[in-house]
């Protein structure tokens, strides 16, 4: 049998992680899951503690939280720009507001298919974004991402979003989040580069996907493949706020790729830059600021994966 470790987030999903965690814990063990598990304290703990575990012998890591909870435990894989362990595997039992990595995966967040899916110790080898940012107290930062990384109106919403109640679950706390951010949003000046492409226009967003959905279930790259070796970059153009309320319902079914403002392109290194403040957004959470470059790491990361 593996060593599986989880890392819960006591605080996501407004809290009610660490209120359930007791029960679910208990569930798990009559299943036959044995398992170690931690509480996480503070932001970027989960880091810290998934390094420690792997260090510590653990094959699986749970990460039991959101999406920001699941990007922790990922940036927790590696160090000094290195797997820690390259044949130990992620397993994610979402939890949080979001929840849209696992939509990508194929993976449900009930306790039942996490049980599966510990069972059954199927995985598959995903590919893994790195981007390098700037931090808000001006420090150049570095960090991977599993799902989606984007800047602009997609930053901003998180953060708004971030410092707000979730009590209204995903959908709704993203949704109205959009919507309000749609209405005080400013375009910008963005200069991008991808692999040997050079952009340099009015922009509302650039999106670097290496999953399908974010923000809560926009299904914002319907065709992303987070094994094929490439992000896809969806840059949505210089569109007005009329715009953007009235196609914004076509970003959760994934039909607005046809429209005359939005770009769909296919890479390995991409650079974001604008000389007016962009905020950047990792997985969920909403760590700083651009300049920004991304990298594509071809099938790093072993997760395990549904049926």
């Amino acid at each position: 049998m593996k060593k599986i470790f989880a890392i819960v987030n006591p605080v996501s999903a407004n809290g009610s992680t660490g209120r359930q965690w007791p029960n679910l814990e208990k569930i798990l063990r009559i299943s036959g899951i044995d398992l170690d598990y931690v509480l996480t304290e503070y932001p970027m703990h989960a880091v810290e503690l998934t390094r420690n575990a792997l260090k510590g012998g653990c094959e699986i890591i749970v990460s039991v939280g959101g999406d920001g909870t699941m990007n922790e435990v990922v940036n927790g894989f590696f160090e000094g720009g290195r797997l820690i362990n390259e044949n130990a595997a992620l397993a994610v039992f979402s939890r949080g507001t979001g929840c849209d990595a696992i939509k990508t995966m194929g993976i449900k967040n009930d306790v039942d298919s996490i049980i599966a899916v510990l069972k059954d110790m199927k995985s598959e080898a995903y590919d893994v974004g790195k981007v390098d940012f700037i931090e808000y107290g001006g420090k150049k930062s570095q960090r991977y991402f599993l799902n989606v990384s984007d800047v602009g109106i997609g930053g901003e919403t998180t953060f708004r979003v971030n410092r707000n109640s979730k009590a209204l679950k995903g959908f709704l706390s993203f949704m109205l989040g959009a919507l309000t951010t749609i209405i005080v949003y400013k375009n910008k000046c963005f200069e991008i580069s991808i692999d040997d492409m050079n952009i340099k226009e009015k922009l509302n967003s650039v999106i670097i996907a290496n999953g399908k959905y974010f923000g809560g279930g926009m299904k914002i790259a319907p065709m992303a493949d987070m094994t094929d070796g490439f992000f896809d970059i969806i840059i949505l153009g210089n569109l007005n706020k009329f715009e953007l309320l009235y196609n914004f319902s076509k970003i959760y079914n994934g039909t607005h790729l046809s429209h005359p403002k939005v770009s769909h392109y296919k890479g390995k290194h991409i650079k974001v830059n604008s000389k007016q403040k962009a905020l950047i957004e990792i997985d969920g959470e909403q760590p700083g600021i651009i300049e920004a470059e991304f990298h594509i790491l071809p099938k790093k990361l072993k997760v395990l994966v549904g049926r």
